[in-house]
């Protein structure tokens, strides 16, 4: 169970020093406003849609100024501050400053700021900065209707943006896994891939059109699978099976084992490049040279691939359906901090730049997937096609994904343990067997520490 004294206590500890990046207040806003915003955000105004929510921080009020704490991944910076521009129009009293960090400084950062007393009014998280601190966030559920919000949101992410009952933030743009191949030498060799979501390959039909396309194409290998953790967790819900349940660890259920087993058998085989898991070859590297089939990676390959692959034409098609199908949701998201004296602005800004239209352009612009059930089918300047494949993966990923990792802390457990012990098991010192029971022990001492077992 997650133990708000104990995360208060390491907040506490983390430093003593701040770098000046908390929230400016309004001009005649106190500090301890908090319990102001819950109030207002009883009102019907309050409640209204977050969907189609309007900018309510009013025009013509005190002036406030919200900071925002933000990293770069790509292009999203410039679409975002396009955004802001457009808020601060529309309420010219509010002023949102995007103050950018390394990600890597994220979580450390916004530590320090929260045991200063200095907390930003809002800023970019992901699944992991909600994990660890998700006691200083609001709960958006106190200022918007939170059943209203959830619902406009895909169900397999819902673990990117709550904690437990807590809807600790808003998605702005997920990722997916999913897989690209070489179209050019599918058409070498006379293999067409699944036309639609009606007609998907099982896992036994990819491995034979996969064998097909290497003795029939200039490609010299199968595939590469990115890691042995988050992209192969993909294969490993779509037999079935999951790195954990509400009993403990699965990894030893017939249903893993299938999905252990039958990836192993790719790297036995040859399809699958072993270089990848045993020694870290750049699968990128591998597909843009031309020499691979295909790529389970997922969306965050888009523009990098549209950019720099200029000797074969390739796409995106549906993975494999074992006994279901699945990908692997990531994300991001913006969270607002408790605290800060301008909770209800934050929010209503929140709400804004999240909304239908402001996400449908944010993620548009951005080459991003959207999280919101209806902007399914956004229509990009490039990939429109490909895009629209991953969002049917994640359209149809199992609640298995949302489980494992919903768990705060548990990535760097089960995640940690694929990555050592694939390895072994490729170079047969582990049995599939031995390598599912040691991750479940591992699972099960996590899941009793934390009081997840049922």
């Amino acid at each position: 169970m997650r133990k708000t004294a104990a995360f208060m206590l390491s907040i506490c500890m983390a430093a003593a020093w701040m770098t000046g990046c908390g929230s400016s207040q309004s001009q005649n806003g106190g500090a301890d406003t908090g319990k102001e915003s819950k109030a207002s955000a009883d009102s019907a105004a309050a409640k209204e849609d977050a969907g189609s929510a309007k900018p309510d921080s009013g025009s013509g009020g005190d002036p406030v100024v919200l900071d925002m704490m933000w990293w770069t991944d790509g292009s999203e910076t410039v679409v975002m501050q396009e955004l802001i521009d457009e808020y601060q129009q529309l309420n010219p009293n509010i002023t949102i400053n995007l103050q950018e960090i390394a990600f890597d400084d994220l979580t450390t950062k916004l530590q320090m700021a929260i045991a200063g007393g200095e907390a930003p009014a809002l800023s970019r998280c992901t699944e992991s900065t909600i994990s660890q601190l998700h006691g200083a966030m609001i709960n958006f559920a106190d200022y918007v209707d939170g059943e209203e919000l959830k619902a406009q949101y895909l169900d397999s992410v819902d673990y990117l943006y709550m904690s437990g009952d807590q809807i600790c933030a808003i998605p702005t743009e997920v990722t997916a896994n999913g897989m690209i191949y070489n179209k050019t030498a599918f058409e070498q060799a006379g293999v067409s891939v699944p036309s639609g979501p009606d007609d998907i390959w099982t896992w036994d039909e990819f491995k034979e059109a996969l064998k097909k396309v290497v003795d029939n194409s200039d490609v010299q290998y199968g595939m590469v699978i990115d890691n042995a953790s988050h992209r192969w967790c993909t294969m490993l819900y779509e037999f079935g099976g999951s790195m954990a349940t509400e009993a403990g660890g699965n990894l030893s259920s017939e249903e893993s084992l299938n999905a252990i087993k039958f990836t192993k058998d790719l790297f036995d085989s040859g399809l699958a490049v072993s270089s990848i898991w045993l020694s870290g070859e750049d699968p990128n590297n591998l597909f843009r040279s031309g020499q691979v089939a295909v790529h389970i990676s997922g969306t965050w390959m888009m523009q990098n691939y549209d950019e720099n692959i200029k000797d074969f034409q390739w796409g995106v098609t549906y993975m494999p359906i074992g006994t279901t199908r699945s990908s692997v949701p990531g994300g991001k998201a913006i969270t607002v901090f408790n605290g800060t004296g301008v909770e209800q602005e934050a929010v209503d800004f929140a709400t804004w730049v999240t909304a239908k239209e402001q996400n449908e352009k944010y993620c548009k612009d951005s080459l991003f997937v959207s999280p919101r059930v209806d902007n399914a089918n956004i229509e990009y300047a490039v990939r429109s096609e490909e895009f629209a494949v991953f969002a049917d993966e994640l359209a149809n990923t199992v609640s298995a994904a949302g489980f494992d990792f919903s768990m705060p802390g548990y990535t760097a457990v089960g995640y940690t343990a694929l990555q050592s012990l694939w390895p072994e098991v490729l170079t047969g010192a582990l049995t599939p067997e031995e390598m599912a029971a040691e991750i479940d022990e591992k699972t099960n001492e996590f899941m009793k520490e934390n009081n997840y077992l049922k």
